[in-house]
């Protein structure tokens, strides 16, 4: 049996642009967008794909994972009557 705890957060703010074609935009234009075999642009075409890959990857992993997923019951707190001391207790 495998168990393991997943906790996923991921943060992206990538800004980027190619000095000879500023205009070009990966998720708008796409690989036939790209002019004159640019690299800067091939590179943000791959970042571009890179990134819609690893959100498909968890979305797949999620859409497994939810069968076999428990959710942990809350943690019931102690009582006032336990932690606080009542009045005839002598101490």
């Amino acid at each position: 049996m495998l168990q393991f705890t997943y906790k996923l957060k991921i943060t992206e703010r990538i800004k980027g642009k190619c000095n000879r074609h500023p205009r070009y935009n990966p998720e708008k234009d796409g690989r036939a967008g790209i002019r004159g075999a640019c690299s800067c642009c091939f590179s943000l075409y791959d970042l571009y794909q890179a990134r819609l890959a690893m959100d498909a990857a968890q979305r797949e992993f999620i859409r497994r994972a939810v069968p076999w997923t428990r959710l942990r019951e809350p943690r019931h707190k102690k009582c006032m009557d336990e932690t606080e001391p009542s009045a005839d207790d002598p101490q």
